[in-house]
């Protein structure tokens, strides 16, 4: 290509115009106005490139102040055909922090390129793993976010020497860091009190105006004592003055901790354990306050018998109603029982058998959302017995008294049904009735995962395709958790790409994802 120069170095208030090919005429102008998501931000410039059959041009324009609409012309004098831009926004350090693309012809008159968000490392240590869950039945559960939008991630490192702390970041709408008391700054901070180990799996909810965090904890040897412990982080980020164990029993074990947020600013957590002396598989739950300290002493929400494995629950609230979920194992095939509470921790008189497996499918695991107007939204994700073969994540809905509404509908049918693939995924749902579904998949060695989204209304019409959602891969990406907010949702996921800042070991990511605009499925 020849004659091409920038006219203009900078993008403000100014137009840049780009020329493409010789400069043999003047044919006017391409005028291409950029604008961009609220997760683009603090960019510094951007990087244009321009194809017209089968020529490629680039060029770095800078910004002088990072705020978006800006706005750039082109000129392609002796061209025709079609024009494909694409838009880089780059931070000062050169990181992409927003991506856009469009296709236009030479002689139109205007295009327009909206800039979607990029991924971003969460813990700020590099050394060393981190990853919200290592657990293949406890992810989803590490997001929470306040009305507002501002958000915090729960997450824990690799702690080879067994004495492992849990750790929290918090950021608002647009994925900035939040500077808190805990951190005194934007950084991580620790959740735990006192060690724990290998074991634990963080979970967190946010209420109106406040955020728990809730976890299996095990005291490193010598100590024998378990259970589950919940810390408070206020509005501003402070942490309460030490961890509160949920759990009377200072011998119970616990496993797959879940909580949620009820609509009298209480919260309600339930977990996996072995009740002596019999030791039998026990689902149980518990009623805090914000500070942790408890409404109500541990119940059982149901025990298996002898053959029996209750496991993999979880938990949420709509309304002034509680829904457990967990799945039982007979004869190896899954089945998903739920279970109805009161927001004052009061059971109902018994459990319901809500998803039967079949002759050739199992439910895996499952996941549980409120549904905009009352009711619960169910995610279900199945594989097949055989353990080969594709499995499928489907929608349900159920109302508020926990009884199915309607057909379920088909999120996705390109999961795996093997190990690796039909690990636990993450649910969350929006009062404006939109709901978004996280999951990974993996060959068959567990190696190379992939992370897919999709988004739709909580009554089962689409608002996108499956998607990806990590904008950095290689390695793998695996184990997310979303959460709604005001205008998007906010996932988080383990990676190991080792690309920048983080090169070492797991990191944990994050991405704001929007919806896109009502009628643009």
């Amino acid at each position: 290509m020849h004659g091409h120069r920038l006219l203009v170095g900078s993008i403000s208030a100014a137009i840049a115009a780009v020329y493409l090919g010789a400069c043999t005429s003047s044919n006017g102008y391409v005028i291409v106005t950029v604008d961009a998501h609220p997760a683009v931000h603090d960019a510094r410039a951007i990087v244009v490139s321009l194809s017209n059959a089968g020529t490629t041009r680039m060029d770095r324009l800078t910004l002088k102040t990072p705020t978006f609409p800006v706005t750039f012309s082109i000129s392609a004098p002796g061209r025709t055909g079609d024009l494909a831009i694409a838009v880089d926004a780059t931070d000062d350090t050169g990181l992409v922090i927003g991506h856009g693309s469009a296709t236009t012809t030479v002689g139109a008159a205007a295009a327009k390129v909206m800039l979607d968000s990029t991924d971003f490392v969460v813990n700020t240590d590099y050394a060393g793993d981190q990853f919200p869950s290592s657990d293949f039945e406890a992810s989803g559960f590490q997001l929470a976010a306040l009305p507002d939008g501002t958000w915090t991630t729960a997450f824990r490192d690799g702690c080879p020497s067994d004495s492992c702390s849990l750790f929290a970041r918090r950021f608002d709408r647009t994925g900035k860091p939040v500077a808190t008391q805990a951190a005194a700054g934007t950084n991580a901070f620790v959740l735990t009190a006192k060690p724990t180990t290998l074991s634990s799996t963080p979970a967190i909810t946010s209420s109106q105006t406040a955020t728990v965090a809730v976890w299996d904890f095990f005291d490193p040897a010598p100590a024998t004592t378990s259970g589950v412990a919940c810390r408070p982080i206020d509005a501003s980020g402070g942490l309460g003055a030490g961890q509160k164990a949920i759990t009377t029993d200072p011998m119970e074990s616990a496993d797959v901790v879940s909580v949620a947020a009820m609509s009298n600013g209480n919260f309600v957590a339930t977990w996996k354990t072995f009740l002596p002396p019999s030791s039998l598989d026990t689902i149980r739950m518990a009623t805090i306050r914000p500070d942790c300290t408890p409404v109500t002493a541990p119940v059982s929400v149901a025990q298996g018998g002898a053959a029996d494995i209750l496991h993999r629950g979880s938990v949420t609230s709509s309304g002034d109603k509680v829904l457990f979920a967990w799945i039982t194992d007979i004869s190896n095939g899954g089945v998903l029982h739920t279970r109805m509470a009161s927001n004052t921790g009061t059971l109902s008189p018994g459990e319901t058998v809500m998803i039967p497996q079949t002759a050739t499918d199992e439910v895996e695991h499952a996941r549980v959302a409120a549904a905009s107007g009352g009711g619960f939204v169910l995610a279900v994700r199945w594989a097949q017995r055989s353990g080969t073969g594709p499995g499928r994540i489907d929608l349900y809905r159920l109302s508020a008294t926990g009884a199915l509404v309607g057909m379920p509908v088909r999120v996705s049918d390109q999961s795996g049904s093997d190990f690796f693939s039909s690990e636990s995924f993450g649910l969350a749902s929006r009062p404006d009735g939109t709901v978004m579904v996280v999951w990974h998949t993996c060959d068959s060695n567990g190696e190379m995962c992939t992370l897919s989204g999709r988004i739709l209304r909580d009554t089962g019409e689409a608002v996108t395709d499956s998607f990806a959602i990590p904008t950095t891969t290689g390695g793998s990406q695996k184990r997310p958790s979303v959460v709604g907010l005001p205008d998007a949702f906010a996932v988080v996921w383990s990676d190991t790409s080792h690309q920048l800042p983080d090169t070492a070991g797991q990191a944990v990511r994050a991405r704001i994802v929007y919806p896109p605009a009502t009628g643009t499925p």
